[in-house]
């Protein structure tokens, strides 16, 4: 084999393993990256109490049910308040469609000026894009509702999935 492929067989491995090397230590070393995948917060806080309040080891158990407690209590109190928000949501919807309805002679005005730019190439490119972009979009939860998620066994926040 000759030496300048073998050398540029060794540059791909080396870059291949940094790659992977880099991706590994960014999901399992970096804490807040890591914590991302399995989270279970009301643990994590009594842990943090552990360590900085320097709890021992017969006032974790008591902290714990406490939290557990207070966050089971805390659940029901927004379940009572859940019709509201998804009212409230309902609403946001309705005027985000408004909206879109009247923005829809300004968009097709807008593709019309963007079609006669680009070529036919281009345009089919970008009306792959875009439909993708709005096949996206149809699926996404809006910020307003997404706490509703998993409260309302049916109802306007379980049909945004």
């Amino acid at each position: 084999m000759p030496k300048r492929i073998h050398t540029t067989l060794i540059l791909v491995a080396v870059f291949v393993l940094g790659i992977a090397g880099g991706i590994s230590v960014m999901v399992w070393a970096w804490p807040g990256l890591r914590s991302e995948f399995h989270r279970d917060r009301r643990q994590d806080f009594v842990q943090y109490l552990q360590k900085s309040l320097h709890l021992s080891a017969s006032q974790v158990p008591p902290v714990r049910a406490l939290f557990k407690d207070a966050g089971e209590r805390r659940h029901r109190i927004h379940l009572e308040f859940a019709p509201a928000y998804a009212k409230v949501c309902e609403e946001y919807m309705g005027v985000r469609a408004q909206e879109r309805q009247a923005f829809a002679p300004v968009r097709q005005q807008a593709l019309g000026k963007l079609q006669a730019m680009l070529t036919p190439a281009q345009w089919k490119a970008f009306q792959q894009q875009r439909a993708a972009a709005e096949k996206q979009q149809a699926n996404h939860t809006p910020d307003v509702c997404r706490h509703l998620d998993g409260h309302l066994p049916s109802g306007p926040a379980a049909s945004r999935h």
